[in-house]
C-alpha cells in the first residue's frame, strides 16, 4: 500500500496488487499528497488483505509516563472512513476469537512508542490486525483527541479532555506534566495481572452523517427540517451518550465534513450495547436532507456485524444495503408536498397550504391504504420521472395524466406495487384537469411536520421538502416493504366513483359560493353582484396555488372608495383572509388558492363551499369560471356528503356495487339570506357598531368598521381576545380553532363538527357585550425599541431592481421617501424622521404573510397618506419598512409588495421560520396584536451587528411594560381633533395632486410600451418561418435581464434572458434538438419587466456558421 505521509482519513493512499500498480499509482498518491496537504511525501507498508482496525488509547504526561485505556475496534469503514467504532474488540472479546494476549501486546507497543518520545497529552495508536493470523502492523498515531473517544471514556470511567484540560493546567505552571499519581487518580477501572485496563461492558458509537446512500454516500447538504433525540434518562437498559452540533433549523453547508452526531450507548454485554443502539438510532429523528441512519441500523443488524465477522473490507465488499428511498431523476414543471387538513389551527401569516384539490389526494391515499389525510405529491401540469430504490405501493389520481412504469403504460386509481429498479414517469397532463396526486403507502416518513402539517408553500420557504417543490436529484424517503420482482396491479377504482372532469358541454367548471363577507349593500351593488353571478370568467396565464387570477369584467361597487381601506372602491381596513375567498381586487377578480395571504384589504365578496375547492384547484389556464350562490346550509350537507363518500370509498367498491361519484344535492334552498349574521346598534360616543359577517363555512368575520381606521376599535379587539383566553367555556374552546386580529376586523375560525356556527355566534356576542365603554377600557401592551436605518443599500437596490425590470419611472421613482414627504405634505426630512423615531405604535396586525406586521401611530397628525406601486413589486427585502393605508408595515420575509419603501429594521424580527431565536418563545412569529413598536436610529452597519446578535441570541431587545389607557386616549383625540382634520385635508389635496401625475405618467409608460411591442410583433414572418428557432418561456414570470440584442451570435449555453419568478431568478437558453455552432438573434420579443406566460416566445434565432 502507498500512502501518503501527511494523509488521514483514507485520504491519499493506494492498494498495489502488481509492480505495474506500484509503478503507476505513485506519482498519483504524491500529487494527492500535495493537493490535500502540502506535502509530497510517501511510503509504502504491507496491504493487509483480511484486516482489523484496532486501536489503542493513551495518555502521556510529558515525562515518560504513558497510560493505555484498552482498545477500541473500529473496522467498519467506507472509504477508509470509519462509521461504526466499538470497545472492546469483538476480536479479542468474543469467545470464538478469544484473544485476551493481544490487547496485552497492542498496549505494551503503544505504551513503549509514546514513553519514548515522551508523549504528552491524550493520542491513539493505531494497528492492523491480520484477521486470520492475528498479526498486527503498526498504521499511524494520531496525536489528538479522536472523534471516537467516547467509548473508551464509557467504559472506562474516563474523562480524557479534563485529563488534557488538567495536563495544559500543569504546562502553564510551568512544569512538564500532571504528576503520574495524579493521572493515576483519574482512573477507576481494574486492572489484570499485566497491569491491563480491564473493560467494564461494552459501548458503541455509530457516527450520523448528512449522506445520500444512492450517490455513493456523497454529502446531503441542505436543511434540518426537525431534530429529535431520546433524553438520556429515557432508557433503563443501557446507557447512551450523543454530542452532536444540530438542531432543527440548522443547515448542513456543502463545504465541511457532514458529521452531524456521534451516538454512543453502553451496555454490561455486546448484545445489549448493539440492541440498544438499534432502539436509539431508531427514536431518533433527523429530517431533511438524507442520512445514513437506517444503513446504520441495517449495518447493526447484519449477520457479520451480530457475529463480530466485521473487516475493513465488510462494507465494500460483502454488506448489501438497499436503502427505502425514491429518487427524482426529474422534479417536473412544479411537483410539492402537500397534506390534510394542512395548518388550519396556525396564526401569524401562515397559510393553510395543502392540496388544491383534496378530494384528488384523498382518493389516492385510500387506494394505497393510506389514512385519506396522508401526504402525497401534488404534481401540476407535468409530472415527475422517479426511480424507485426499493418496492413501493403506489397510486396516481386527479386529472389525466401520461403515465407509465418502465416504459409501459399503467392505470391511474389504481393500486401498483411497484419492484426496486422501477422507474415512474407522469407526463403531461391531457385537456382533463390540471393536477394529479401520486400517494405513496406509509407517505413520506422523512419529512419533518412545520406547525402541524408536511404540506409545502413553496413560495414561502415552508414545509415540505426543504420549504420548496422537488428538484431533480432529490431524494424522499418511504416506508419498507416486502420486496417483488415484479410489477402488481391491486385494487382500481371503478370509473363510476371517480371525480367527473368533463365539466359541461362548454368547458365551463360550476363552483358554488357562499355570500360574504364583503357582498353586502353598502359595499356591492345589486348590478355588480347579478353580473358576478351570471359571467362566465377565464383562468389568467398568471394564476398558482396562491391565487387565480380571473379575465372577465370587473366588480360593480356601490361606494366610490374603501375611506381609510384605500381610494379603489375594492379596497377595505386590512381583516383576516378566509381560505380561497374570491376577491375584488382593484378592477379585476380573483379566487384565493390555499397558499394565500391570510390577511387582505381588498374586499371578498363571496367564499366557494369546500366541496368545490377541488374544482377550481383543477383549473386550468383558460378554463372557464361560473359562480352559484348556494346556502350555509346546503354548503354544510355537501361537505358531510363528500365526508360520506369517502368513507364508503374505503370500503373498497367493485365495478358490481359501486355508488357514482356525485356532489350534488337533491334539492337546493332557493332563500339566500344575507352574509350579514348580526350587526349592533349605531355607535356612539362609547361604543363601536360591530358586523359579524358570514365568511365561508368555517370562518365568522367581526368587523369594527370597513372605511374608519380607529384604534379604539383595536383596543376593544384586543380586551376580545383576552375575553376569549381566560373563558372557561369548553365548548367554545373545542370548537374555536383559533382567532386572528387585523386592522379593521377579527376572524374566528371554527369547526361546524365541535359546534354549530349559530351557537359559536351567540357566544361571540355575548362575549363582545361585556367589553367595557371606551372610557373604562385599559389594554396591557408591551413596548419594544427596534433600530431603523433611513439610508439603506438594500433598499436602494430594491428600486433600482423595480425600475430595471418592471417600470422604469412613476410618481415615486425614484425616491419613495421624497414621494411619501410630498403626499404627506412633510418639508424636510428631520421632520419625517421626527415623525418616526422615538414615537411607539401600535401593532395592529401581525399576518398576510409571515408575521408581516402593521403598524399604526396612535397620533393621527403622526400618520403618513400615499398611494402604492402600481404595478406592485415583485420583491422586496425582509425588513423593509413600507407606508400604504393609515400605517406602516414591517416585510417579514422576501416577499412582492405595493407600500412605499422608506427604512430597514431588523430583517429577522417579525419572522424566524424554526424559531430558532430564543426570544420567539417557541413561535416563529414575535409580535402580537397591540403591542407597540419604537423606533430608534442607527446606520446600516450597525443594523446588520444588531442583526447578527438577534440570530446569535445575544441582542437583548429593550423591553417596556405599559397599559394603554383608552380615556386618557381618547382625551387626547379629542384635543388634537380639528388640527388633525386640517392636516388630513391637506394630503388628501397633495395626494389628489400626486395622482394627477402618476396617471400622466402611467399614460405615456403605457404609451410607449404598446409601441414598442407593436415593432416587435411588426414581422409575422420571423414567426411563422419554419427555420426559425423560437425561444419560449417555461413558466408565467417577469422578463429581469435581457442579455443580447438583435444580431448577436450566441451559443446554446448562452443566457440569453432571466425571468424572475417566485423569488427566483430562472435563465433562458435555447433550446433545440437542431445542433449548431452559433445562432444569430434575429429579434428580441420581450422587453425587460414584461410579464410573460408559459409558451410565450420571447425571442427568435436561426442557426448560424
Amino acid at each position: 500500500m502507498l500512502k501518503a505521509t501527511a494523509g488521514g482519513g483514507g485520504m491519499g493512499l493506494k492498494v498495489c496488487y502488481e509492480e505495474a500498480e506500484l509503478k503507476s499509482n505513485f506519482q498519483e498518491v504524491q500529487s494527492r499528497g500535495e493537493s490535500l496537504f502540502k506535502n509530497t511525501g510517501v511510503f509504502l507498508e504491507k496491504y493487509v488483505e483480511n484486516g482489523r482496525h484496532i486501536e489503542i488509547q493513551v495518555f502521556g504526561n510529558g515525562k515518560g509516563d504513558v497510560m493505555a485505556f484498552g482498545e477500541r475496534e473500529c473496522s467498519i469503514q467506507r472509504r477508509h472512513q470509519k462509521v461504526v467504532e466499538e470497545a472492546p474488540s469483538p476480536f479479542i472479546e468474543l469467545p470464538d476469537y478469544n484473544n485476551k494476549s493481544l490487547r496485552k501486546n497492542l498496549s505494551e507497543c503503544a505504551i513503549r512508542l509514546a514513553s519514548s518520545m515522551n508523549y504528552k497529552s491524550a493520542g491513539t495508536v493505531e494497528f492492523l490486525v491480520d484477521n486470520d493470523s492475528g498479526d498486527y502492523y503498526f498504521l499511524e498515531m494520531n496525536t489528538r483527541l479522536q472523534v471516537e473517544h467516547g467509548i473508551t471514556e464509557l467504559i472506562y470511567g474516563l474523562d480524557l479532555v479534563y485529563m488534557m484540560l488538567l495536563q495544559a493546567e500543569y504546562e502553564a505552571k510551568g512544569q512538564v506534566g500532571i504528576p503520574l499519581s495524579i493521572m493515576k487518580e483519574q482512573c477507576t477501572f481494574d486492572v489484570d495481572e499485566n497491569g491491563v485496563a480491564i473493560p467494564q461492558g461494552h459501548a458503541i458509537e455509530c457516527r450520523v452523517y448528512a449522506e445520500n446512500p444512492i450517490r455513493n454516500f456523497q454529502p446531503s447538504p441542505g436543511i434540518l427540517h426537525n431534530v429529535e433525540f431520546p433524553s438520556i434518562t429515557e432508557f433503563k437498559d443501557f446507557k447512551i451518550r450523543i454530542d452532536h452540533w444540530i438542531s432543527t433549523g440548522a443547515k448542513i453547508s456543502p463545504y465541511f465534513d457532514p458529521l452531524l452526531a456521534k451516538v454512543m450507548v453502553w451496555g454490561k454485554t455486546r448484545k445489549i450495547a448493539t440492541s440498544g443502539m438499534v432502539d436509539v438510532l431508531n427514536s431518533i429523528k433527523i429530517q431533511g436532507p438524507p442520512t445514513n441512519v437506517e444503513y446504520l441500523k441495517e449495518i447493526l443488524n447484519s449477520f457479520e456485524y451480530q457475529n463480530g465477522l466485521t473487516l475493513t473490507s465488510f462494507l465494500n465488499k460483502s454488506f448489501n444495503f438497499r436503502p427505502h428511498l425514491m429518487e427524482f431523476e426529474e422534479g417536473g414543471a412544479y411537483t410539492s408536498i402537500q397534506d390534510l387538513p394542512g395548518r388550519e389551527k396556525s396564526n401569524g401569516g401562515v397559510p393553510l397550504s395543502g392540496p388544491v384539490d383534496p378530494l384528488c389526494l384523498q382518493i389516492a391515499n385510500i387506494i394505497v391504504g393510506n389514512d385519506m389525510n396522508t401526504e402525497g405529491l401534488e404534481i401540476s401540469l407535468r409530472g415527475p420521472v422517479i426511480k424507485f430504490h426499493s418496492t413501493a405501493v403506489i397510486a396516481l389520481t386527479g386529472g389525466e395524466f401520461e403515465f407509465k412504469i418502465d416504459g409501459k403504460d399503467v392505470p391511474m386509481y389504481t393500486a401498483l406495487t411497484v419492484p426496486a429498479g422501477c422507474v415512474v414517469t407522469i407526463g403531461e397532463t391531457s385537456n382533463q384537469g390540471s393536477k394529479s396526486y401520486l400517494s405513496i403507502q406509509g407517505g413520506f416518513p422523512g419529512v419533518a411536520y412545520y406547525l402541524g402539517s408536511k404540506s409545502c408553500t413553496p413560495t414561502l420557504g415552508l414545509g415540505g421538502h426543504q420549504g420548496r417543490v422537488v428538484f431533480t436529484g432529490d431524494c424522499l424517503e418511504i416506508d419498507p416493504k416486502d420486496e417483488i420482482k415484479e410489477l402488481a396491479l391491486g385494487y382500481s377504482l371503478p370509473i363510476k366513483c371517480r371525480p367527473v372532469f368533463s365539466l359541461d358541454e362548454n368547458h365551463v367548471w360550476t363552483i358554488r359560493m357562499l355570500r360574504g363577507p364583503h357582498d353586502s349593500e353598502e359595499i356591492c351593488s345589486d348590478e355588480g353582484l347579478k353580473q358576478l353571478y351570471n359571467t362566465v370568467y377565464h383562468v389568467n396565464l398568471n394564476s398558482n396555488r396562491g391565487a387565480i387570477k380571473l379575465d372577465g369584467p370587473p366588480m360593480i361597487f356601490s361606494r366610490n372608495s374603501g375611506g381609510d381601506g384605500g381610494a379603489h372602491p375594492s379596497n377595505i381596513l386590512e381583516y383576516p383572509y378566509p381560505t380561497c375567498g374570491l376577491s375584488a381586487v382593484g378592477s379585476g377578480l380573483v379566487l384565493f388558492g390555499v397558499d394565500g395571504a391570510t390577511l387582505s384589504g381588498f374586499t371578498c365578496v363571496s367564499v366557494p363551499a369546500e366541496a368545490d375547492w377541488w374544482k377550481f384547484g383543477q383549473a386550468k389556464i383558460g378554463s372557464g369560471i361560473r359562480f352559484e350562490l348556494i346556502t350555509y346550509e346546503d354548503s354544510r350537507k355537501l361537505s358531510e356528503q363528500r365526508t360520506k363518500f369517502l368513507k364508503y370509498l374505503c370500503s373498497f367498491p367493485t365495478d358490481l356495487d359501486a355508488v357514482p361519484f356525485d356532489d350534488s344535492l337533491a334539492i337546493y334552498d332557493k332563500n339566500i339570506s344575507s352574509p350579514i349574521l348580526y350587526r349592533s346598534a349605531d355607535a356612539s360616543k362609547d361604543l363601536p357598531q360591530v358586523t359579524f359577517r358570514q365568511a365561508g363555512e368555517k370562518m365568522i368575520i367581526l368587523d369594527f368598521s370597513i372605511d374608519h381606521f380607529t384604534l379604539l376599535n383595536n383596543g376593544r379587539q384586543r380586551a376580545l381576545e383576552l375575553e376569549i383566553e381566560s373563558s372557561n367555556d369548553n365548548d367554545l374552546k373545542d370548537g374555536l380553532i383559533r382567532y386572528e386580529s387585523a386592522t379593521g376586523a377579527m376572524a374566528f375560525v371554527f369547526d361546524p363538527s365541535k359546534i354549530s356556527r349559530k351557537v359559536l355566534l351567540q357566544k361571540l356576542i355575548d362575549l363582545e357585550s361585556k367589553i367595557p365603554p371606551i372610557d373604562k377600557l385599559k389594554i396591557p401592551s408591551k413596548i419594544y425599541k427596534l433600530p431603523i436605518c433611513f439610508d439603506h443599500s438594500a433598499l436602494r437596490h430594491c428600486i433600482e431592481r423595480y425600475m430595471h425590470s418592471q417600470r422604469p419611472y412613476a410618481s415615486y421613482l425614484p425616491d419613495n421617501t421624497k414621494f411619501v414627504m410630498k403626499a404627506s405634505c412633510i418639508e424636510t426630512i428631520e421632520d419625517f424622521k421626527d415623525k418616526i423615531i422615538g414615537k411607539p405604535e401600535i401593532i395592529t396586525a401581525a399576518s398576510f404573510l409571515c408575521a408581516n406586521t402593521l403598524i399604526a401611530h396612535p397620533d393621527p397628525r403622526m400618520r403618513f397618506m400615499t398611494q402604492k406601486y402600481n404595478p406592485a413589486r415583485t420583491f422586496t427585502p425582509r425588513g423593509a419598512v413600507g407606508t400604504g393605508a393609515v400605517g406602516h408595515s414591517i416585510y417579514s420575509v422576501d416577499s412582492p409588495g405595493g407600500y412605499m419603501i422608506w427604512g430597514m429594521t431588523l430583517p429577522n424580527i417579525c419572522w424566524d421560520t424554526f424559531s430558532r431565536i430564543q426570544d420567539f418563545g417557541g413561535k416563529p412569529w414575535f409580535f402580537k396584536n397591540f403591542d407597540q413598536i419604537e423606533f430608534y436610529e442607527v446606520n446600516e452597519p450597525q443594523l446588520a451587528e444588531l442583526n447578527n446578535e438577534l440570530i446569535t441570541g445575544e441582542l437583548k431587545i429593550h423591553t417596556k411594560e405599559s397599559l394603554f389607557d383608552f380615556e386618557e386616549y381618547t382625551k387626547f383625540l379629542e384635543s388634537i381633533a380639528e388640527e388633525a382634520a386640517i392636516l388630513k385635508q391637506r394630503q388628501i389635496k397633495a395626494c389628489e395632486e400626486l395622482t394627477k401625475v402618476e396617471n400622466k405618467l402611467w399614460d405615456q409608460w403605457m404609451h410607449e410600451k404598446s409601441l414598442a411591442k407593436a415593432s416587435k410583433n411588426s414581422d409575422l414572418n420571423l414567426l411563422n418561418d419554419p427555420n426559425n428557432i423560437q425561444v419560449q418561456s417555461s413558466m408565467a414570470a417577469n422578463i429581469f435581464k435581457v442579455n443580447v440584442k438583435k444580431g448577436d451570435k450566441v451559443t446554446k449555453d448562452d443566457v440569453l434572458i432571466v425571468l424572475e419568478a417566485m423569488k427566483m431568478e430562472i435563465a433562458v437558453r435555447i433550446k433545440t434538438k437542431k445542433e449548431a455552432k452559433f445562432y444569430e438573434i434575429l429579434e428580441i420579443i420581450v422587453d425587460e419587466g414584461d410579464m410573460v406566460n408559459p409558451g410565450d416566445c420571447l425571442a427568435i434565432v436561426k442557426e448560424s456558421t
